[in-house]
C-alpha cells in the first residue's frame, strides 16, 4: 500500500525553486501560488508587500480555531520562532516569512520544516492528550475536532491508553463495502505485528466512547478506533505516532478510491476479453455449395 506524505510536496518545490534560482544570482521574480491539500486545508505562497525577496506562507484551516484550544499557538511558535509574522495573512490563519537575503545555510531543513506546517498544527492536540496519558491524568474533556464539515476527530486520555476516534462518511454504498474490507486488514494486521495498536470499525452507530457526545447516525456513517498504549505514545515513538494517525482519513479514502479504480479496471479487461471470446466463436454464414460467382462478382446458384 501507498503511504501519504505528511508534507505538501509543491509547497515544498516551490520554495525550493525560488531559494535556488536566488542562491544562483538570479533576479528574483514575484509569486503568488495557492495549493489545496487534503481536508480542505489552503496554502498561499505570495510575497509580502510586493518585496519578490520576501516569501510569505500561510496556511488556512477551518478548524484551526478548535486546535488553539489545545495549543496550536504555543507549538507553532516553538517550531518556527522567527519565521512566524505577527500577523497572519487576512483569510488564512498562519504566515510564515522566508527572506531569500537571509537564508541559513541548511535551508533544505528549513524547507522541509515549512512543508510540515499542517501537520505541526495537528500535532497540538495528539500531544496534550498524550502528555496526559504519560501523566497518568485522566478525566480530562475529550477533544473534538471538526476537520471536515461533516467528519469529527475525538482523542480521549486514560492512565492506560489514549482513545482516537475518526467518523468519516462513505459517500457511495460501494465504499462501505471496501471500506469494511480495509478495515479488517487493519484488525488482522495485529496478528503480524504485537506491537501494532488496536483497530475498531463501526459502521451507522459510534462506539461507545462517544455515548457522550453528539456523534451522528447513519447508513453512509462509519467510524474507526485506535487505541493507542505507552509504547505508541511515548517520546520515543510519539512523533512518528502522529506523521501517520494524523493522515489516516485521507489514507483510508485514497486506498478505497485506487480500489474501485483498479476492480473498474480489472472488470473492463475482463468484458475485453469476453468479446474476444464471443467475436472468434461466432458462426460463419452458411453457404450453399451450388453457389457460384460470375466474372463481375455476381453470386448465382446453379439449378440441378
Amino acid at each position: 500500500m501507498i503511504l501519504l506524505e505528511i508534507n505538501n510536496r509543491i509547497l515544498e518545490e516551490t520554495l525550493t525553486v525560488k531559494i535556488r534560482n536566488s542562491l544562483n544570482g538570479q533576479k528574483p521574480e514575484s509569486v503568488d501560488v495557492t495549493i489545496a491539500d487534503f481536508a480542505s486545508v489552503l496554502y498561499h505562497v505570495s510575497n509580502l508587500n510586493g518585496d519578490k525577496t520576501k516569501i510569505r506562507v500561510s496556511i488556512s484551516l477551518k478548524f484551526y480555531k478548535e486546535l488553539q484550544e489545545h495549543g496550536a499557538d504555543e507549538l507553532i511558535q516553538k517550531e518556527y520562532g522567527s519565521l512566524l509574522l505577527p500577523e497572519a495573512e487576512s483569510g488564512y490563519n498562519i504566515s510564515l516569512l522566508v527572506d531569500l537575503e537571509n537564508l541559513p545555510n541548511d535551508w533544505q531543513a528549513l524547507v522541509k520544516k515549512i512543508g510540515l506546517l499542517k501537520r505541526n498544527c495537528f500535532a497540538s492536540v495528539f500531544q496534550k492528550y498524550f502528555e496526559f496519558q504519560e501523566q497518568g491524568l485522566e478525566g480530562q474533556k475529550k477533544a473534538i475536532i471538526h476537520y471536515r464539515d461533516d467528519e469529527t476527530m475525538y482523542v480521549e486520555a486514560k492512565a492506560d491508553r489514549v482513545t482516537v476516534v475518526f467518523s468519516t462518511i462513505f459517500k457511495d454504498p460501494d465504499d462501505v463495502v471496501i471500506g469494511k474490507v480495509f478495515m479488517q486488514e487493519f484488525k488482522e494486521g495485529k496478528r503480524g505485528s504485537q506491537t501494532a495498536p488496536h483497530v475498531l470499525f463501526s459502521h451507522k452507530e459510534p462506539p461507545l466512547e462517544l455515548q457522550d457526545t453528539e456523534a451522528r447516525q447513519g447508513e453512509n456513517i462509519g467510524y474507526v478506533t485506535f487505541v493507542l498504549f505507552p509504547r505508541h505514545t511515548c517520546k520515543a515513538a510519539r512523533d512518528n505516532t502522529i506523521n501517520l494517525i494524523h493522515i489516516f482519513r485521507d489514507y483510508l479514502h485514497y486506498h478505497i478510491k485506487c480500489s474501485k479504480a483498479y476492480i473498474h479496471t480489472r472488470m473492463r479487461a475482463k468484458t475485453s476479453d469476453f468479446l474476444k471470446v464471443l467475436n472468434r466463436a461466432r458462426p460463419e454464414p452458411n453457404k450453399s455449395s451450388g453457389e457460384k460467382k460470375t466474372a463481375s462478382g455476381r453470386s448465382f446458384v446453379r439449378s440441378n
